[in-house]
């Protein structure tokens, strides 16, 4: 009997053997695969680690990587990383169950021809897999679990003080959020932003970077912080470059730009909540014209072996100011604005899903971007999500994070100081009960778009279920509930987060004038 453990192995085999003649029986034995020693979960991360050369400059001089190969035949090359102090790491997260042989390649010998395999096992517990995109505009978990994206802001939380770090861990456990925007670089900006990193991603001599040079402990907690947030069912959206920088980081050139960016890919990319976002603000004059955004942004298309969602974010909120997401390597349409009355267009426009990934923030700030009252931004969730988009907070209030420091939550992270993070988890609880991705959004205007608060939102599935939104009393909310039977309707106060009168209805023309602010209406057949 031949020593093979399953049909694919051995056809694999007898294909390598044949021209070899009369050899090949004694060359048999030789293919045949001990059982993996290794189990990782399915969308979970294999991480394997060697010992290589520590001299001269491995992060610009060694080439390492693994080639993947299923029992299937999917092949999947994965790139490595050197994690300092003669450490080489590589990280795989396998997308199917089974069998995974792998065997590695680099110009240094003791990195190449590494082989082994790995048995891919079913996910356990939250893990669902990482997010796919359906219906064009929706998103779900690969494993077909529901997800409602609820975003928040906390830009270099991973670049200050370490208690701070925890801290804001701390609060996103007991949070409605499961998706964060994160800088990777630390951010120079008013409000408290004029602080030093806890440490630099690249060595510093006095106050110039060597940009050849990572500084791995920064990396290393940074992959740390990624992994827990993965634990918790939080997206992880990683901003790649940002105007705000008095270090030097978004004037890196763009060769060590690409070497950058392929390195985080190494370190990251296996981690199934990573999103990678290029920029905040991509369109701010100094850095526009100093990033290739669309070669980086074909690069993580070509280049990612697990194909993490892209995008990249703008500075004015006008849609003159939008890059064009018609091109085929960004993944989804990420907004900074609160144009929730263009929202249809431009999801008919781009046919992708839409992210209001910044739409103003609570707090008590002077700048206009950075004081909605907590009843404001709560409103700007429930228009945002019946546009049929996926919203996104933040808090520029001070806190109590740090006795040294000014912290605010949009900034830094620490605490949440807001009024509106309740009552969003009563948002997302009920868009969570909701067929979101079979949904469509009707925009109802009112006199001037601008006055968003006397807009109408309607989020329906015709015949099924409908959500109705006003941020103004004395608005009459109207929609034809097709079909026969009746309709139990909710009305719900959405800052009280209480369902104020419940009621069947018949079928047909129906119509509510709201009673107070911030009302929204559930409708869903009876049956």
């Amino acid at each position: 009997m031949l020593p093979f453990t399953n049909k694919t192995q051995a056809i694999s085999c007898i294909k390598q053997i044949l021209p070899l003649g009369i050899l090949a029986v004694a060359l048999l034995i030789s293919c045949k695969s001990e059982e993996p020693s290794v189990s990782v979960e399915q969308w979970g991360v294999f991480e394997l680690e060697l010992v290589g050369p520590d001299a001269g400059n491995p992060y610009l001089e060694i080439d390492f990587y693994a080639e993947f190969t299923s029992e299937e035949g999917q092949r999947l090359q994965v790139p490595g990383f050197y994690d300092g102090e003669g450490v080489y790491r590589l990280r795989f997260s396998p997308p199917t169950q089974g069998i995974w042989h792998y065997k590695t390649q680099s110009q240094i010998s003791t990195l190449d021809g590494n082989i082994g395999s790995i048995r891919a096992i079913p996910p356990t517990g939250t893990n669902h897999g990482p997010l796919r995109i359906v219906n064009t505009f929706y998103l779900q978990y690969a494993d077909g679990t529901p997800y409602y994206g609820i975003g928040t802001t906390a830009y270099q939380w991973t670049s200050v003080k370490q208690s701070i770090q925890e801290k804001t861990l701390e609060t996103l456990s007991d949070s409605p959020f499961n998706k964060i925007r994160m800088c990777l670089f630390p951010k120079h900006y008013q409000y408290g932003n004029e602080t030093e990193p806890w440490a630099y991603p690249f060595q510093r001599n006095g106050d110039a970077n060597d940009f050849t040079q990572p500084n791995f402990a920064f990396f290393q907690n940074l992959d740390k912080r990624v992994h827990q947030l993965m634990d918790m069912g939080i997206q992880a959206d990683v901003i790649l470059f940002h105007p705000y920088d008095r270090w030097g980081y978004a004037f890196m050139g763009n060769e060590m730009n690409e070497k950058y960016v392929r390195y985080l890919m190494a370190r990251l990319s296996a981690y199934r909540n990573v999103w990678w976002s290029l920029a905040n603000e991509w369109d701010i004059p100094s850095i526009k014209e100093t990033i290739d955004w669309r070669g980086i942004g074909e690069m993580l298309q070509r280049e990612d072996p697990h194909q993490r969602f892209r995008g990249i974010h703008n500075w004015y909120s006008s849609e003159d100011h939008f890059y064009d997401h018609t091109e085929d390597w960004i993944t989804h349409v990420c907004t900074q604005t609160y144009e929730f009355w263009n929202a249809i267009r431009w999801r008919d426009r781009y046919q992708k899903p839409l992210l209001f990934d910044e739409m103003r923030y609570e707090g008590n700030v002077p700048s206009g971007w950075g004081n909605l009252s907590g009843e404001e931004m709560t409103a700007y969730f429930w228009m945002a999500g019946l546009s049929g988009g996926y919203p996104t907070h933040g808090d520029t209030f001070r806190n109590d994070s740090d006795e040294e420091t000014e912290v605010r939550w949009w900034a830094k992270g620490g605490t949440l100081m807001g009024t509106s993070p309740d009552r969003i988890a009563f948002f997302r609880e009920i868009m969570e009960e909701l067929p979101v991705h079979e949904m469509s959004p009707v925009f109802i205007a009112s006199e001037d778009p601008k006055s968003l608060m006397k807009n109408q939102h309607l989020f329906e599935k015709p015949g099924e279920v409908y959500m109705l939104y006003t941020g103004s009393e004395g608005q009459t909310l109207s929609v034809n509930l097709s079909g026969s039977g009746s309709y139990l309707l909710q009305v719900i106060d959405t800052w009280g987060m209480e369902i104020v009168e419940e009621r069947t209805v018949t079928s047909g023309e129906f119509s509510f004038t709201t009673q107070k602010p911030y009302t929204a209406l559930l409708l869903k057949r009876a049956d």
